[in-house]
């Protein structure tokens, strides 16, 4: 039973911000992980695509910036709904725009990080979850708390940053800099968490979890302690969920949550916003 999913980049392919010396975009960091990453984690009979937005406020750690960007985003899911795609991942570990992107289109839509918690639920009785810069522990901490999950997290601290910064095409680029720069920095952060009783590690970034599952980092070292990479999860859980809206014609609720208003009024209301 094939899928045809959509990864909806947060980004276009030209990402200022970064400012990284001698890399003008991130079309190569995409590329990487296409190949070596994405066509490893899907079945032989999914059709992943990889899209960016055309426009980008470069949101990473500004809750303004992230209202901003999420209306672009949320306009390609909408318009790839209407191509034919049977599930959306969003890419990025923060979540962004998921309970509006639900409402909208009637296809799955699947955040990576919510996903990774709810596994990490069935894997252990207690996790943490650590992304790349302070900054976005808050948006973090704002997700676990929405999705219900604070007393299957660690009590103290259970999302914590290991500090690699969002210079993702200076980790695939070459990926032994995965090795060299990235696992020992969020080493250290995942055993401080298991010390504090973590039995299962999620990774809430979507750059964090592929350098990890590219690198064959499923595992904290010398301990037992799984890594839940929350891309990979997010794209399994497509899949999944695709499938089961075709075999038993089972998908997101459009009850009280994400009830959605008619399309055409919709529509309507989008026009005054050039949308």
């Amino acid at each position: 039973m094939g899928n045809r999913i959509l990864w909806q980049h947060i980004w276009t392919t030209n990402v200022p911000i970064l400012g990284i010396e001698g890399i003008e975009d991130s079309g190569a960091m995409y590329e990487a992980m296409n190949e070596i990453f994405f066509k490893r984690i899907t079945r032989e009979d999914t059709q992943m695509e990889l899209r960016p937005v055309k426009r980008s406020s470069y949101m990473v750690q500004s809750p303004y910036l992230e209202l901003l960007n999420n209306v672009e985003m949320i306009g390609e899911m909408i318009q790839a709904e209407k191509e034919g795609f049977d599930a959306i991942v969003i890419g990025c570990g923060n979540d962004p725009g998921l309970y509006q992107a639900r409402e909208v289109v009637s296809i799955p839509v699947v955040g990576p990080t919510e996903t990774a918690m709810h596994l990490a639920c069935l894997l252990g009785s207690k996790f943490a979850a650590i992304t790349i810069i302070k900054r976005l522990v808050p948006f973090i901490e704002r997700n676990l708390k929405l999705y219900g999950l604070e007393s299957r997290a660690i009590d103290r601290e259970p999302i914590r940053s290991c500090e690699v910064g969002y210079e993702f095409p200076k980790w695939f680029l070459p990926p032994s800099n995965i090795g060299e720069y990235i696992i020992p920095a969020f080493e250290k952060v995942a055993k401080e968490c298991i010390d504090e009783g973590a039995e299962v590690i999620v990774t809430a970034c979507c750059g964090l979890g592929p350098a990890l599952t590219m690198a064959g980092y499923n595992k904290v070292e010398g301990t037992e302690v799984p890594v839940i990479d929350c891309a990979s999860v997010a794209i399994k859980m497509a899949e999944l969920l695709s499938d089961i809206r075709k075999s038993l014609g089972i998908s997101t609720s459009k009850s009280l949550t994400y009830q959605s208003l008619p399309q055409e009024v919709v529509e309507e209301m989008r026009k005054p916003f050039y949308l």
